[in-house]
């Protein structure tokens, strides 16, 4: 079926539309009706997909009634009827008229040309053309023109008559404005169809009613959160369905209203009501319903994914590695740890994986799908970790982003926050953290708005924090808040047995990252990792197995290798058992002197030089300033 139909009243004037499309090559659908029959027709046309109607005279009235779609009419032009009028005139005067206003006007004008007298009445109907030719019948007209039902309709009443033909130029014309109806249409139907998208997967609920408060649209969204069809609502008052006090207010003050808190059954809404105005008059109401769980689900996942700068927790219990009962007692407690959301605290010395464990409690609990964020207390000074932990406003101070900037509690909201070395975090810090697990908000800097946040803190630490609180180093009230479940994690030393699984581990992991075959390995070697005391924990073993692969150039790792190694790296030949008995005091200087030695070597920087000699940087900056206040440094 093509996109235009026309409806001829008559054959001849299908005939001539025919030729007219022919020759412009235009796809147009020709049927012949009048009337009800032309209405019939219409309908079967638009059924099959056509988009505009072209027909003539009172059909086309009745098509436009009858039906929701474009009805071009047929123009009947001044020749059309001048013709028509000269053709009765030769029959008979007076010549009567009985067709729609505009077709009286024009012989109305033709008669005042001519100077003759033209009977003509205005009709609307078929009922009101019969009226008037038995009207212009005793009035005393001879012969009738109009178009083909009023000629029928004439000749019944035994009439003789005329009937008015379109010409070339009017059915062209008719044509014409067809197709521009037809482009304006599939513009305006492709604006509603994508209203209507926009409307229909819309996650707000949208309800629009018209001046009279009728529902004309009701969108999925809300049929979901309101447990009505749309079937069910539209064409219904909706004072008659929902009883909401602000509609009233919108349409007496014509203002809108957004964030009406509402309880609707056994949740709150968020509900905005917006008028239409035309000309100042309110004709209609657009409104809207947000679910306040969903926002507050939405808000939750717009953090994670806009603030979320790859704060995600790496590490399972699966990757903690060890058979020793020390280090399995560890997990199981931890294991248990992650199924509560209660602040942790890991203790443990340097090493000894209290990242690792703090992402494995996270991931292991209902805040898995949220952030991760770590952050090391004493690599940052006090005013740099204040404004990264709690965030600045803009403005806050010299040099802030434009802006402001979100702290970590904040990127960490809905997951956990891990501070490592929180021993080493000043009072004032302490104070604010302590705020942030009592009342879960925070401020940033230069701020003086509370922003709330669900984030879980697991605390980390390689000093003794009660003997902190004791001296008065520590906030008592941070202490016990951070004590509520506490992990000992046991030193590489306590779990002899692991250590061979660590060192193989490692061992295949670098080999296959620097792409060198697995050497073998002596059971003297071996026995030489076993007696060490790795002062460094997992931290020195695993630095100290990347060396060994990328240093050693045979197919085997010797006993040899290991102690140079060893020897070498630990900060004394004491760190292995059977070299036991240096005092204290040449253990300090020793250990001075290869720090010394590697800081050299490195140009002075610290950060490689912790990794060469297998601890943290933390670790290398406490060992300096003790080193150095001691006065076995030079500065």
């Amino acid at each position: 079926m093509a996109a235009i139909t026309m409806v001829a009243t008559y054959q001849s004037l299908a005939e001539m539309a025919m030729a007219i499309c022919q020759e412009n090559k235009w796809e147009v659908d020709i049927v012949v009706g009048q009337l009800e029959q032309g209405v019939e027709l219409a309908r079967a046309a638009v059924k099959g997909g056509s988009r505009v109607i072209i027909s003539r005279g009172l059909t086309a009235r009745y098509i436009r009634n009858a039906l929701e779609v474009p009805v071009v009419s047929v123009p009947v032009t001044g020749y059309d009827l001048l013709r028509a009028y000269w053709q009765a005139r030769q029959e008979g005067t007076p010549v009567g008229v009985a067709e729609e206003e505009e077709v009286i006007m024009g012989f109305n004008a033709i008669g005042e040309i001519l100077g003759e007298k033209i009977m003509g009445v205005a009709v609307k109907d078929i009922k009101g053309m019969r009226r008037a030719i038995r009207y212009l019948k005793r009035e005393g007209a001879k012969v009738f023109v109009g178009k083909g039902t009023a000629t029928r309709l004439a000749q019944a009443y035994s009439l003789k008559a005329v009937m008015i033909t379109s010409g070339w130029e009017g059915v062209l014309q008719a044509l014409e404005e067809a197709w521009r109806v037809l482009k304006i249409y599939e513009q305006e139907q492709a604006k509603i169809q994508q209203m209507k998208a926009i409307v229909d997967f819309n996650s707000d609920a949208i309800i629009a009613v018209d001046e009279n408060m009728v529902i004309t649209t009701f969108n999925p969204a809300a049929e979901r959160l309101l447990g009505r069809s749309r079937d069910e609502v539209i064409g219904v008052p909706i004072t008659q369905i929902f009883s909401w006090p602000f509609l009233d207010r919108i349409r007496r003050t014509g203002r809108e209203e957004k964030g009406v808190l509402m309880p609707l059954e056994e949740r709150q809404v968020v509900i905005n009501g917006i008028p239409i105005k035309v000309e100042n008059r309110i004709r209609g109401l657009i409104i809207t319903l947000q679910d306040v769980q969903q926002i507050q689900k939405l808000e939750h996942k717009i953090r994670r994914n806009l603030v979320n700068r790859g704060h995600v927790a790496r590490y399972t219990f699966d990757d903690i590695l060890g058979d020793s009962a020390s280090i399995k007692e560890a997990v199981r407690k931890a294991r248990k740890f992650a199924t509560a959301d209660a602040t942790v605290l890991l203790q443990a010395e340097t090493g000894c994986g209290k990242e690792m464990f703090a992402q494995a409690i996270h991931r292991a609990s209902r805040r898995k799908d949220g952030p991760f964020v770590a952050v090391n207390c004493a690599a940052l000074p006090e005013n740099l970790l204040e404004s990264e932990l709690f965030g600045y406003a803009e403005g806050a101070f010299t040099g802030a982003r434009r802006g402001g900037k979100p702290g970590l509690f904040e990127i960490a909201h809905g997951g956990t926050i891990f501070l490592d070395e929180i021993g080493e975090m000043s009072g004032q810090l302490q104070a604010r953290v302590l705020r942030v697990l009592e009342e879960g908000q925070v401020m940033r800097l230069g701020d003086d708005r509370l922003l709330p946040v669900d984030v879980r803190v697991i605390a980390a630490t390689n000093r003794n924090l009660k003997q902190m609180v004791q001296e008065g180093r520590f906030r008592a009230d941070l202490y016990y808040r951070l004590h509520v479940l506490t992990l000992n994690i046991p030193p590489l030393r306590a779990r002899g047995e692991d250590i061979i699984i660590l060192f193989y581990s490692f061992l295949h992991d670098f080999c296959i990252k620097f792409q060198k075959e697995i050497p073998a390995v002596g059971e003297q070697a071996l026995n030489l990792l076993r007696q060490y005391t790795w002062p460094g924990n997992v931290r020195e073993l695993k630095n100290m197995v990347e060396r060994l692969v990328l240093l050693a150039d045979k197919s085997a790792i010797t006993a040899g290798l290991i102690k140079e190694m060893l020897e070498e790296e630990s900060f004394s030949p004491s760190g292995i058992a059977d070299l036991g008995g240096e005092s204290q005091n040449l253990l300090d200087k020793t250990e001075w002197a290869l720090i010394e030695r590697v800081l050299a070597a490195t140009g002075g920087n610290q950060a490689e030089a912790a990794r060469r000699l297998g601890i943290g940087r933390t670790t290398l900056w406490r060992k300096l300033n003790k080193y150095r206040k001691g006065g076995q440094g030079t500065g």
